[in-house]
C-alpha cells in the first residue's frame, strides 16, 4: 500500500497556481509541452529540471539548464535533497515542496512572490567586493581597475544607452578624452565577459549613440 505522497505547490508569476501530487518516480519540468510540469517562460529551458524520488528522500535535479534551478535562492548543480517547505525557483515560478511526513495541518506559508518577478541575472557585479559573476560563477582572473570601472558604470545604468561622453566622465578623471581609448577598453572588456566578443550578448553597441549593458542576454533554450 502506497503511503502519503509529497505535494508540489506551483506558484507562477502570472498568479496561476497549481497543486500537484507527486505520485510517479520522477516529474520533469521545462518549457516543452511534453514535460510533466510545463513552465512557459523565456528563462526556462525546454528540459530544465527533474523531481526525483529515492529511497533516502526526495530530490530536485537541474538538467544543465541555461538559467539555473534555485533552491531557497541558491543555485544548485546536479541533484539537491529537498526538505519540507523548500522553495524551488525556475524562471518566474516558485514550487514549494511539502513533505507528507512533515506536513502539519493548516495552509501552506505564502511564498514571497516579489522575488519571482526579477529573473536571475546572467551577469552580476558586486560593487563592494569588486567581483564579477557570470552565470553564477566568479570571473577569474579579476578585471583590471579600468575594466571594472567601465563595467560598474554600465551595470549601474544597465539597459540604458550611455554615450562615449558619459563613459569618459564616469571612468576617466581628466577633461580631454580619447574615444579610441574607450573603444579599446570596451574591446578588452568584451574579451573578458563575452563567449564570442565579435557577437556580444551583454555589452552591446547601439550604433550612433553609445553602449549599453544587458545582464540577462537573449533567450536561449
Amino acid at each position: 500500500m502506497q503511503g502519503p505522497v509529497p505535494t508540489l505547490f506551483v506558484q507562477r508569476g502570472d498568479g496561476t497556481d497549481q497543486e500537484v501530487l507527486w505520485e510517479q518516480p520522477h516529474l520533469t519540468v521545462g518549457r516543452d509541452p511534453s514535460n510533466d510540469l510545463v513552465i512557459n517562460h523565456r528563462l526556462v529551458s525546454r528540459r530544465h529540471a527533474r523531481f526525483e524520488k529515492a529511497e533516502v528522500g526526495f530530490y530536485v535535479r537541474d538538467l544543465d539548464s541555461t538559467n539555473g534551478t534555485f533552491v531557497n535562492g541558491q543555485r544548485i548543480e546536479g541533484a539537491h535533497l529537498l526538505r519540507n517547505n523548500d522553495e524551488v525557483w525556475i524562471g518566474d515560478t516558485v514550487i514549494v515542496f511539502r513533505d507528507p511526513e512533515a506536513t502539519m495541518k493548516g495552509t501552506p506559508p505564502p511564498v514571497a512572490r516579489q522575488r519571482l518577478f526579477e529573473p536571475q541575472e546572467e551577469l552580476r557585479v558586486d560593487t563592494k567586493a569588486k567581483e564579477v559573476y557570470l552565470r553564477g560563477k566568479l570571473l577569474e582572473p579579476p578585471l583590471t581597475a579600468k575594466e571594472f570601472q567601465l563595467l560598474e558604470l554600465l551595470y549601474r545604468h544597465k539597459g540604458e544607452v550611455l554615450s562615449k561622453d558619459q563613459i569618459a566622465k564616469g571612468v576617466w578623471d581628466y577633461e580631454v578624452y580619447d574615444y579610441n581609448a574607450i573603444d579599446a577598453l570596451v574591446y578588452r572588456l568584451r574579451h573578458r565577459i563575452e563567449a564570442d566578443p565579435s557577437n556580444p550578448r551583454y555589452l552591446v553597441t547601439v550604433r550612433g549613440f553609445g553602449y549599453k549593458l544587458l545582464t540577462y542576454g537573449p533567450e536561449r533554450a
